[in-house]
C-alpha cells in the first residue's frame, strides 16, 4: 500500500488549529463583541428613553389639548353671557329711555294743550273787549245822530274800515 501523504491527517496541527480558534474567539469576544454588545445597548436605551419621552410629550400634549378645549368653551359660555346681559341690559336701557320720552312728550303735549286753551281764553278775552269797545263805541255814535236804513249801512262800512287800521 502506498501511503497518501497528501492526506494525512495530523492530530497536532488539528489540535493546535482549534486553540488557536478558541484564542481568536475570546480575544475577538473580549475585544469585539462586548464592546460592540455595549454600543447596541446603549443605542437601544437611547431610543427606548425617545420613544418614552416622545409619548410623555404626545400624552402631556393630549392634556394640554383637553385643558385648552375645557377654556375655551368656559370662555365661549362666559362671552355668550355677557353678550345675553349687555344685551339685557341696553334694552332695559332702551325701554327706560323710550318710557321717558314717552312721558316728555306727554308732559309737553300736555303743556301746549294748556297753552293753547289758556292762549284760546285770553283771544275770546280780548275779542270780547273789543266787541264791547266796539259796541260802546256803536252805541255812542247812535246816540249822537238818528240813522236810516242807508246811514246804518253806510255806519257799518266805514266802521268796518276803521276797525282794520286801528289794528
Amino acid at each position: 500500500m502506498q501511503s497518501l501523504d497528501i492526506i494525512s491527517v495530523n492530530i497536532w496541527q488539528i489540535l493546535l488549529s482549534l486553540a488557536n480558534l478558541l484564542i481568536m474567539f475570546l480575544i475577538l469576544k473580549r475585544f469585539l463583541f462586548k464592546p460592540v454588545q455595549k454600543v447596541f445597548d446603549t443605542r437601544k436605551e437611547e431610543v427606548d428613553t425617545m420613544y418614552a419621552q416622545a409619548n410623555e410629550s404626545r400624552s402631556q400634549a393630549e392634556d394640554m389639548k383637553r385643558e385648552y378645549e375645557t377654556r375655551l368653551a368656559a370662555a365661549r359660555e362666559e362671552a355668550d353671557g355677557l353678550v345675553r346681559s349687555a344685551v339685557q341690559t341696553a334694552q332695559k336701557r332702551s325701554d327706560a329711555i323710550v318710557a321717558e320720552a314717552s312721558s316728555q312728550a306727554s308732559h309737553l303735549k300736555q303743556k301746549a294743550s294748556e297753552e293753547i286753551a289758556q292762549e284760546r281764553r285770553q283771544m275770546l278775552q280780548d275779542v270780547r273787549g273789543e266787541i264791547s269797545d266796539i259796541a260802546v263805541s256803536i252805541a255812542s255814535k247812535v246816540v249822537e245822530r238818528e240813522i236810516n236804513a242807508q246811514d246804518h249801512q253806510d255806519f257799518v262800512d266805514d266802521f268796518i274800515r276803521n276797525v282794520g287800521d286801528k289794528q
